[in-house]
């Protein structure tokens, strides 16, 4: 009501615009209407109306001539219109001489022109739409109604020329459960149990038919109503609908029953020629039977399918059959579907409810639907193989192989603990050594501690009977949890087994981890060139194959690769690909990987706002705990809170740092002490930093952190303050792998200098290591600006030193580095300048105009949370949610969450 009100204000003033209602039928789009109009009737809007019929679509302009010539006063000169429009060469006239009509009654009263079920409406009145209603200097309203999915390809073309043209959509969709029980509370003026409340599920939010299964329960004597409490009893619907359907298919030929009892065992969408199929017919005897059931209101068609008028007209007819017969006409239909040339995933929810144990072509269908859908829809993957495996033989020799597939879909649903109760029952049963094998190869899980993950490995190893390409692979996933958490030591032993064992088996998996592994030890002893060719080679064996989280964890390390060697435009485009196909995927797994990288491209390029919207866009559940991923969360995020000041979220950041040391691996006790000893820094306390700093023996220099140089340079800064010699010592380790490479990379020659021109005191150095990052990393040359003007000034050089002071101050302000522009400021005034800091005013409208809270809330309506779902994330209460969401769509110049999507994937 609130787009409505503001719709008809406008229209008040003299500008027009166009607002589309959708929604399925019975959701209460005529009810809108109706208030539509009063509200138009009492701001003194002229209101016209016009309705499309179904049987009525091959009139020309029938509802658009209906709401403008049946008026009174009519609009346009209604036996002229009519004539043009009775002639397709005419049209064109007609839509012209409408524009004008209405046109001139808009100067004299303002109008709003309702069109009524516009899914039926005429090739004519929706061509003309696309003309008359995207007018918004004429002081018109236009005001439609379509059913969601109905309609034809010229009517989703119209909504698509309206949608481009700004027109303001409002999709009715089903009622809330909250919703749902508010309603029932009223109409049994009790509050209603849980047997009630399942019921009432079955109207699938439609207000309509959940009135109608109400007033059918109350008539069936099902509902007991004491205490202020309502109970219904049984779970059947209600005599009301299913006498209904009854009565309704009597009054059916004895062909059209058939057809409609045979559609109720279908998929919801079927063909004709299914039906002819399960009732081994010929497709065109079976026309008027169609017709018939389509005229009775029971069928509609969806394209070039069929499905019900409404899924209870579905339900009702199926509940008329018995059981045992719907079963197997159910089967029969998946059997025939799958003849037909249907893919697997299309029968699956079919399959699941109807096979029997021991069915060994739906258990094969069913693992062929998971492989599928588990590309689009992980969960659902996770339920269809969960589904095969109870349908599997505990003999079966495939069952192991079963379960590590159904782990694998579980885990990257984030339904860790299904898949930890999954791989517990299975391996406390008799199985065999290749089984159990396979169980262990996939129960870690992405939020597992990194020893958890290499000790399932180690017992399957332990295992004698265990075939070749198993055993490969966790050799080759165990090496890589070494690798990633700093658990190797220096003998390469076990990596090499693993590399030897993958090329002997050839085992695709395999290959892929080895070679990641030993990209990123190339990498971490400095070799960067030999590294990311070699992930060249692992790019090209990601390209045969069916995709394993192999395949995924390559792609993300070659993505890092290509962010620290400094090629960020490269980087951004991979981060978008493998971001976009995480999501497509549902991948939660992966996501949280990708956000990490996109925040690392964000950073590096100075957008401090934009990385923390990144990592604070992934639910915080999706980042685990004490692991390699959750910690470089908290890096990324303890870099931007100390460059921009924001002191309460480094503390809440130190605090989760002191919780993880010491982690669980040495990466992740460095990774705490490093966000430790910043915080120190950024605070003034020099002497805590060092302790921090000092506290692991880990090499400083690793391609895992999300800010590999911010520490390098910040242990640099604190050891030459402090004239710290092991910190010296480490650091000089650092550089000794940036410039062991020849030739080296630009990039890190140019961290590499600043580096050392810190160590050194060398202003020269650091002015020629500024110069060089200039087009590298904004927020490195600001420091190595500002680290050579304070070593000018410790040497007299003030002209020097205030060039580079400004040069500093002016890049941090630029790139929200607040709070390190606060620190050169006071060096200038050091010097007789004044910088002041100008806190930039908010901007009005769009993503800059948010605040911190609204840009958290819409991060997660975004991902599709509800209200009450973020409220519940955030400790919020349901109005301030409400509240944040109203300002950020304002500020945004959005209505809907379809458009904060789009909005958020740049398509509009």
């Amino acid at each position: 009501m609130k787009v409505i009100g503001a719709l008809v204000a406008a229209l008040a003033r003299g500008r027009g615009g166009v607002l589309v209602i959708e929604g399925p039928p019975g959701i209460g789009k005529s009810r809108l209407l109706t208030e539509v109009m009063a509200l138009a009737d009492k701001g003194g809007v002229r209101t016209l109306f016009g309705e499309a019929f179904e049987y009525q679509r091959t009139v020309p302009f029938f509802s658009l001539f209906m709401a403008t010539l049946r008026a009174d006063p009519p609009v346009g000169d209604a036996e002229a219109l009519r004539r043009l429009g009775g002639s397709a060469d005419l049209r064109y006239w007609v839509v012209r001489d409408l524009a004008d009509a209405i046109r001139t009654a808009a100067a004299q009263t303002p109008l709003v022109i309702v069109l009524e079920d516009i899914h039926w409406a005429d090739t004519g009145t929706l061509l003309a739409l696309r003309s008359l209603a995207v007018r918004p200097d004429t002081p018109v309203l236009w005001v439609l109604t379509a059913r969601t999915g109905a309609g034809g390809p010229a009517v989703r073309e119209t909504l698509g020329v309206l949608q481009r043209k700004d027109a303001s959509f409002l999709r009715l969709n089903a009622l809330t459960q909250t919703a749902v029980a508010d309603i029932v509370l009223d109409a049994v003026r009790a509050r209603p149990d849980a047997s009630l409340l399942t019921l009432a599920d079955k109207a699938h939010g439609n207000p309509f038919l959940l009135m109608e299964l109400l007033g059918g329960l109350h008539e069936d004597g099902r509902l007991d109503v004491s205490g202020g409490r309502a109970a219904a009893t049984g779970s059947a619907l209600p005599c009301r609908l299913a006498a209904g359907m009854q009565h309704r298919l009597g009054g059916l030929s004895d062909a059209a029953s058939q057809v409609v009892q045979v559609a109720a065992v279908l998929p919801d969408r079927f063909s004709a020629g299914l039906v002819a199929a399960m009732l081994e017919r010929q497709p065109a005897s079976l026309m008027a039977a169609v017709q018939e059931a389509m005229r009775a209101d029971l069928l509609v068609e969806d394209d070039d399918q069929l499905r019900f008028r409404h899924d209870l007209l579905r339900q009702a007819t199926r509940q008329a059959l018995p059981g045992s017969l719907r079963r197997a006409m159910e089967r029969q239909s998946v059997t025939i579907m799958l003849k037909l040339g249907a893919a697997p995933a299309e029968v699956a929810t079919q399959l699941a409810r109807t096979a029997e144990v021991g069915d060994l072509a739906a258990i094969a269908a069913l693992r062929q639907a998971a492989q599928s859908v588990g590309h689009s829809d992980a969960s659902a993957a996770a339920d269809f193989s969960r589904r095969a495996l109870e349908l599997m033989s505990p003999e079966d020799t495939e069952r192991g192989a079963l379960v590590a597939e159904t782990m694998v879909l579980l885990n990257r649903a984030t339904r860790y603990e299904e898949a930890q109760q999954l791989a517990a029952s299975t391996l406390s049963a008799e199985v065999s050594q290749e089984e159990e094998a396979e169980v262990r190869l996939r129960v870690w899980a992405a939020n597992e501690a990194p020893q958890r993950r290499i000790e399932e490995n180690r017992r399957a190893l332990e295992l004698a009977a265990v075939s070749d390409v198993i055993r490969a692979r966790h050799q080759a996933w165990m090496t890589f949890f070494q690798v990633t958490n700093g658990l190797h030591g220096e003998e390469r032993t076990e990596i090499n087994n693993a590399v030897r064992a993958a090329e002997a088996t050839g085992d695709l998996e395999s290959r892929i981890l080895c070679g990641t592994t030993l990209a990123l030890l190339d990498f971490a002893d400095g070799f960067a060139a030999r590294a990311i060719d070699r992930m060249h080679d692992v790019d090209a064996m990601t390209r045969n194959g069916e995709p394993t989280m192999a395949h995924v964890v390559a792609a993300i390390h070659a993505a890092g690769f290509t962010v620290f060697v400094g090629a960020l435009d490269d980087a951004a485009a991979e981060v978008a690909s493998g971001a976009a196909q995480a999501r497509r995927e549902q991948n939660a797994m992966g996501i949280p990987s990708w956000a990490l990288l996109g925040a690392m491209v964000e950073v590096a390029w100075g957008r401090q706002s934009a990385a923390r919207r990144i990592i604070e866009g992934v639910p915080r559940e999706q980042w685990g705990a004490s692991t390699e991923v959750s910690m470089n969360r908290t890096l990324i995020l303890a870099e931007v809170a100390a460059h921009t000041d924001d002191r309460s979220l480094l503390q809440q950041l130190v605090i989760e740092a002191q919780d993880a040391y010491p982690g669980g691996s040495p990466l992740v006790s460095q990774g705490a002490a490093y966000v430790i000893g910043l915080a120190a820094w950024h605070h003034g306390d020099i002497h805590e930093a060092v302790r921090w700093l000092s506290r692991d023996s880990a090499p400083v220099l690793t391609p895992l952190w999300a800010n590999v140089f911010d520490q390098l340079i910040l242990t640099a800064r604190v050891a030459s303050a402090a004239g710290d010699a092991g910190l010296r010592a480490r650091v000089l380790q650092g550089l000794e792998v940036l410039e062991r490479e020849r030739p080296a990379l630009p990039l890190f020659t140019a961290v590499a200098q600043r580096t050392r021109g810190l160590l050194e005191r060398d202003a020269d150095g650091l002015v020629a290591a500024a110069d060089a990052l200039r087009s590298w990393r904004p927020l490195l040359h600001a420091g190595a600006a500002e680290d050579a003007g304070v070593e000018f000034a410790r040497r007299a050089r003030n002209a020097d030193a205030l060039a580079q002071l400004n040069v500093a101050f002016d890049l941090y302000m630029e790139h929200e580095a607040v709070a390190d522009a606060r620190r050169v400021g006071r060096a200038l005034r050091g010097l007789g300048a004044e910088r002041r800091i100008v806190s930039q005013s908010r901007a009005k409208t769009g993503w800059g105009s948010l605040t911190d809270s609204e840009l958290t809330v819409v991060n997660l309506i975004a991902r599709g949370a509800t209200n009450r779902d973020v409220a519940t994330q955030l400790h919020l209460s349901l109005h301030t949610v409400k509240t944040h969401v109203h300002n950020a769509f304002a500020k945004l110049g959005i209505n809907s969450r379809a458009q904060l999507t789009r909005l958020m994937h740049g398509s509009d």
